[in-house]
């Protein structure tokens, strides 16, 4: 049995469904996932730096077709940056490349993106390359998108893995050359859940054991297979959703799960 309850928002976006703030005080802790830190998230999130560890996700592809309703990148990026000027520990900041297209040009856009993040010292991020479902790929294809695993693919190829792990290998280098001039907070760590075949990302779940420690929190207990999701997935067990969306949120991506 798990020691901890830790909630988090993977059913919507924390920065649009403020409805998880209410929630704070049935849980050990939270992870919040958003593309969007508005003046109320940023408030919320402040007020419980405490308990709080933030994905903020940043894809590179704000204001596209890709997703129309999210701020575009340097919007994010901005805000990302006011909110640990206003006192949110840096440390708490997870960078969030999810999803990554494995194109050239959708691996080059991920590689912006984090070296971006990384010049001004952040140093956790976690990755996820893009899942194709059938109702996905219709999206694409009424928008006129091209198809990165072919007609009927879901997932990406033994080829597009080894570019995207790649890429990885070359950010950790580019990390090591920036020594302390970028002001790190740590040393560097890239995550991803569910992608066994990247040996440049560490394998752990959204909530993770360095997790619970950086929210003061101690379980010698190990993560398991009790996800909500899919296979693979290495969260704690102590994951609970404090969101209650059973649809597309309001920034309507088209690679999103939900139909």
């Amino acid at each position: 049995m798990p020691k901890y309850k830790i909630g988090i928002t993977e059913a919507g976006d924390a920065g649009l469904d403020l409805s998880w703030a209410n929630k704070l005080d049935t849980v050990d802790g939270a992870i919040v996932i958003t593309k969007c830190i508005t003046p109320d998230f940023y408030e919320v999130a402040l007020a419980n730096k405490d308990k709080l560890i933030i994905h903020a996700t940043i894809t590179g592809y704000g204001h596209s077709i890709l997703e129309p309703n999210v701020p575009p990148q340097y919007e994010e990026f901005n805000a990302i940056m006011a909110l640990v000027k206003g006192g949110f520990p840096k440390e708490k900041v997870v960078i969030r490349v999810d999803p990554i297209i494995p194109t050239p040009k959708g691996i080059d856009t991920a590689r912006k993106i984090i070296k971006s993040f990384m010049d001004v010292g952040f140093s956790r991020y976690r990755v996820s390359i893009i899942d194709m479902y059938p109702h996905v790929r219709e999206r694409f294809k009424e928008t006129g998108l091209p198809l990165p695993y072919g007609e009927y693919g879901f997932s990406q190829n033994a080829e597009q893995v080894y570019e995207v792990d790649k890429m990885l290998c070359e950010l950790s280098i580019y990390w090591s050359s920036l020594g302390d001039k970028a002001g790190s907070c740590g040393m560097l760590m890239i995550e991803s859940c569910a992608e066994p075949g990247l040996t440049n990302a560490a394998q752990c779940g959204c909530i993770s054991l360095y997790d619970l420690n950086l929210l003061g929190l101690h379980d010698e207990a190990t993560p398991d297979n009790c996800g909500f999701q899919r296979k693979n997935c290495l969260c704690y067990s102590g994951k609970t959703e404090l969101l209650e969306h059973k649809k597309r949120c309001g920034h309507q991506c088209l690679y999103c799960y939900w139909r």
